[in-house]
């Protein structure tokens, strides 16, 4: 399985000495507390920008394949988990994560674009490759997971039947309100508007106002006109 694997010694040490810092670290709190972290952090990730902002209680796995660029925030209680091979997760610049986050590639790639906001307890998950564009909203509790697992074969339990993964995108200036669901294979066009609670299975158009269970077009941003929905006998 994906979640069964195992690590060169070269990143055991790498994560060992992660976690020894993050314990002696992670938990200073105040202006003190961000300062040092600011520091020390950039021996263990990839990549740290300029002025990063990173609160108390960041989770780090695997914090060698995660890059954060400048100015970005982190708040706490979130983690980042890149322990499976090939796992990255980019997070650009002016980039603002709030508490309880979790982002999880699964070997795959995470991007999240500039000055995009991702809201308290989202969950974002691999193995397909998932990009969030530049100026997003994705408000609270919402998630988006670029997998499905098979299930065909009665005779083999599904969590060893394998995945398909087809990927995510979200394009710049989307807003996504509270829990909504994005499964794998969508891609949301740019300028979008995805209400709270959707459940999003196929593609959105740009500029589309999008409601429901499974998530339906009602409303296009550039024409301001309302799209008529057939009602359900």
């Amino acid at each position: 399985m994906i979640y069964d694997v195992q690590q060169p010694d070269s990143l055991l040490r790498a994560q060992r000495r992660a976690s020894l810092i993050t314990a002696v670290f992670g938990s200073i709190p105040l202006f003190i507390g961000r300062k040092l972290r600011r520091f020390v952090y950039r021996t263990v990730f990839a990549d740290l920008g300029a002025d990063v902002n990173i609160e108390p209680g960041l989770e780090l796995i695997g914090a060698y394949g995660i890059s954060i660029g400048n100015q970005s925030s982190i708040s706490s209680n979130v983690a980042l988990n890149c322990w499976v091979p090939n796992s990255k997760i980019v997070i650009h610049d002016r980039v603002r994560i709030d508490r309880g986050v979790f982002l999880n590639p699964l070997g795959g790639r995470i991007e999240i674009d500039d000055m995009t906001y991702i809201g308290p307890y989202v969950c974002v998950g691999g193995p397909g490759r998932i990009k969030i564009g530049r100026n997003c909203l994705i408000a609270s509790h919402t998630s988006m997971y670029a997998n499905s697992h098979n299930f065909s074969n009665l005779d083999i339990p599904i969590s060893k039947q394998g995945l398909t993964c087809k990927g995510i995108q979200i394009e710049d200036d989307c807003w996504l309100g509270t829990g909504v669901r994005i499964l794998d294979g969508v891609t949301i066009g740019k300028g979008s508007v995805i209400g709270a609670g959707a459940v999003v299975t196929k593609d959105i158009p740009p500029y589309s106002v999008a409601v429901g269970v499974p998530a339906k077009v009602i409303k296009n941003r550039e024409s301001n006109q309302r799209v008529l929905i057939p009602p359900i006998n």
